[in-house]
């Protein structure tokens, strides 16, 4: 991927209630933080390895003195890292590969460590997919109505918004594995369904707090806002096309 987005050019455009999310799932007040602070803090986790680093040595232990040697990631670094994170980095070779695959991942890990039941739940309960549809500005009657989170991925797919789903569902795993709790307006169709169908944050924690734990970028926060930044991207990219 030659081309690098700024995270900055891409939050520029999101509304309160978008960047009020971001905040959350990177400990910030969400009801003050600015786009700045968000990629500040962002730049921050990306490079945890090189601040311990920093710390140990008692070299520019303040934050705006490391931004030389701790650059904030594109958008494309975070979406390169995520993939080597969840092993699919080889078969990326795009963005669009990248926003495919990273949500799927997630989506797979986690229904590997349910139990019966609870896998059973994924295929089988249904839940109003109406909301998660009319937040991106899509009407259409054939993929709102009662569904199951399975059915929905895959009428998603079938109409072109495979990315949208996959990434909103893939959060919802993503913070309950790591035990982040968002508010539930916070939450777009899927998202709090899977909230609902896997119950309380963290019960996946200790299957899955490996899967996202290394010793340098801190991807058990990054995970998170990386599929929040996919989610509602696309999201925006919907409503552009539906407008």
């Amino acid at each position: 991927m030659t081309n690098q987005k700024e995270l900055k050019s891409i939050f520029e455009s999101w509304d309160e209630r978008d960047i009020s999310i971001l905040a959350i799932l990177c400990d910030l007040d969400e009801d003050t933080t600015s786009v700045t602070a968000i990629t500040e803090q962002i730049r921050w986790l990306y490079n945890s390895r090189a601040r311990h680093s920093i710390k140990r040595n008692f070299k520019r232990v303040v934050r705006q003195h490391a931004s030389e040697d701790m650059p904030c990631p594109s958008y494309e670094v975070l979406l390169a890292g995520a993939a080597k994170k969840l092993g699919i980095h080889k078969h990326c070779t795009s963005t669009d590969d990248y926003e495919r695959y990273i949500p799927q991942a997630v989506i797979v890990a986690a229904l590997a460590r349910m139990n019966p039941p609870q896998r059973d739940r994924f295929f089988t309960e249904k839940f109003n997919a109406t909301p998660m549809w009319e937040a991106a500005g899509v009407k259409s009657r054939e993929i709102g109505g009662l569904r199951t989170a399975a059915s929905v991925l895959t009428l998603a797919n079938a109409s072109g918004y495979a990315v949208y789903a996959g990434a909103t569902t893939a959060l919802g795993f993503a913070t309950h594995a790591v035990g982040i709790t968002l508010p539930y307006a916070a939450y777009t169709g899927l998202s709090a369904t899977i909230a609902q169908l896997i119950g309380p944050p963290g019960w996946l924690a200790l299957a899955t707090y490996g899967f996202f734990k290394v010793t340098g970028t801190d991807w058990n926060k990054l995970m998170p806002v990386l599929l929040t930044i996919i989610a509602t991207k696309h999201r925006h990219e919907i409503l552009a096309r539906e407008s």
